[in-house]
């Protein structure tokens, strides 16, 4: 009688403990459906811009300077843009200097220096001569292995996460320049002032902001909004996307790298599917409409750099 006691017992707690286990994977399944993440940071976004902080290679040197030579026009079309020289000056008082203060903790970094400063006067004249001395330049910091390696240490650690490079106003203006002279695509710094643009106008004509709308969304359509899948799986997602919008129209220069590539659009994103899944995506509810016309405002903006 113990005996089958207790084989019955064994069984109805496997049994208990099966369906438990299929409930926990069945929930986690659901989760990683509606949870997946089809925006993060692609990697020449991160690659171009550590491009515009390494050393250029000698070819790389002779095509920037013949580039620069004959684009520098193009880029002062109206007279009110920022001089190539100027841009760099101020690109290097902030991450190349960075670099160089933390460096010296450990190394003489005059090598590196000297480079960053034929760098800068190639950018005042584009002419052979400061080419050589730019190629020279590089040629003694390759030179010097233990300068070079505490460089690449410290780039590897400090700049190989988007969620610790900030879009700075200095880096975006000068990453903007870099690829304008090289005739190479990269619109980054063209994509976060349109979408701050655009939200700085859309508060002007005096609609409420992204957050406050969602509020009131969540108030007038709590049933609703409580039987989604979506919302249940984003709620933090989706809050966290619309602050972003909020402070991207304060200040632009506010965000990260996977702030503004990454953590953005998979909000909106998560939000767009919840309006779907509840019906609301098409409503004629004046909030409703705000809010999609809001989040509209950044559309496939953020994906690509």
């Amino acid at each position: 009688m113990h005996v089958k006691k207790y084989s019955c017992h064994t069984f109805a707690l496997l049994l208990f403990c099966g369906c438990r286990n299929k409930n926990e994977y069945t929930r986690q399944e659901e989760r990683g459906y509606h949870t997946q993440n089809h925006h993060t940071v692609v990697s020449f976004s991160i690659e171009s811009f550590e491009r515009t902080i390494r050393p250029l290679s000698f070819d790389e040197v002779t095509k920037f300077r013949t580039k620069l030579s004959g684009r520098t026009s193009e880029w002062c079309t109206s007279g009110t843009e920022e001089k190539p020289c100027k841009l760099w000056k101020e690109f290097r008082q902030t991450i190349p200097e960075e670099i160089v203060q933390e460096l010296k903790k450990e190394d003489d970094t005059t090598l590196l220096e000297n480079y960053y400063d034929r760098l800068g006067n190639l950018f005042k004249a584009p002419t052979e001569e400061n080419e050589k001395e730019v190629i020279d330049a590089i040629q003694k910091l390759q030179a010097n292995v233990k300068l070079t390696q505490a460089w690449e240490s410290y780039l590897a650690a400090r700049y190989n996460n988007p969620a610790t490079i900030y879009l700075t106003k200095a880096t975006l203006a000068y990453q903007e320049l870099f690829y304008f002279i090289l005739e190479e695509n990269n619109t980054l710094h063209i994509k976060l002032k349109k979408c701050q643009s655009n939200l700085v106008k859309w508060q002007k004509d005096g609609h409420p902001i992204g957050q406050a709308l969602w509020k009131l969304i969540q108030q007038d359509y709590s049933r609703q909004l409580n039987s989604s899948k979506s919302h249940k799986y984003n709620k933090a997602a989706i809050a966290q996307s619309l602050k972003l919008m909020d402070q991207l129209a304060d200040n632009p220069y506010s965000l990260s790298y996977k702030d503004f590539l990454e953590t953005l659009p998979y909000g909106i994103g998560k939000l767009k599917d919840t309006l779907y899944e509840v019906g609301l995506k098409e409503s004629d509810h004046i909030n409703i409409k705000l809010l999609r016309t809001y989040i509209d405002l950044t559309p496939s903006l953020c994906l690509y750099a």
